[in-house]
């Protein structure tokens, strides 16, 4: 029994409509994916500029007394009689001054830092990188001084020496106190609350290196 061959035969006008088909879909595609990317940009401009709104942001405050201690050689020790007592008994005679400074550490973030990188989408998560933490103010008034306990005479530029001190005294106390790290942790909750009541549903923060959360840290 002879078999049948059977050959197909495709018009141009047949190869036409499938080009026309494949073509439609691909600008399709295309279409709603520069749609979306187009969307996604818009939201992304959006957040920032309303996170941006929030300016200066404290979150978090240090409050601390500083005790300054100063030491100086008096008069009587610059004096022959003082020296003379001092190759006897092998001491110089020394003025003191004590302080209690009173000081605040104002910390926080500046969101007008934050640039179109700063918050992007992947998938229906928002993601945000949030500028670093800074002190924003440190704050020594000349009234927050109180002499604590004073011998011998201290003219007002050694004062004032030992005043200045005060300033990197609180700064230090801050540092050890993890001041900056708390002032993150009240950023991330006020710009976690903000996009919540945007209507945001996943919110997640792009921490910097050295910010490690502890367990059940992040509310968003």
């Amino acid at each position: 029994m002879e078999k049948k061959k059977f050959t197909i035969t495709v018009g141009p006008s047949v190869i036409l409509l499938v080009v026309l088909l494949i073509g439609g879909a691909f600008l399709l595609r295309t279409g709603i994916h520069k749609k979306e990317q187009s969307l996604s940009i818009e939201k992304t401009a959006v957040i920032t500029t309303r996170i941006r709104s929030l300016g200066e942001l404290t979150t978090a405050c240090f409050y601390d007394e500083i005790v300054l201690n100063g030491t100086k050689k008096n008069s009587f020790s610059e004096s022959p009689l003082g020296s003379l007592a001092r190759d006897g008994f092998g001491k110089d005679v020394n003025d003191h001054l004590v302080i209690i400074a009173h000081g605040t550490v104002r910390a926080g973030i500046d969101l007008q830092k934050m640039d179109s990188e700063s918050v992007r989408f992947s998938g229906d998560t928002v993601i945000v990188h949030l500028p670093n933490p800074e002190y924003l103010d440190i704050i020594v008034n000349p009234s927050d001084f109180e002499i604590f306990a004073e011998t011998g005479k201290w003219t007002q530029q050694q004062v004032a020496k030992l005043q200045d001190s005060a300033r990197q005294r609180l700064i230090t106390e801050a540092d050890y106190a993890g001041l900056k790290r708390t002032a993150y942790e009240g950023a991330m909750q006020a710009v976690g609350n903000l996009l919540a009541a945007c209507g945001y549903t996943f919110i997640r923060f792009d921490h910097p290196a050295y910010y490690i959360p502890m367990p059940g840290a992040e509310a968003f």
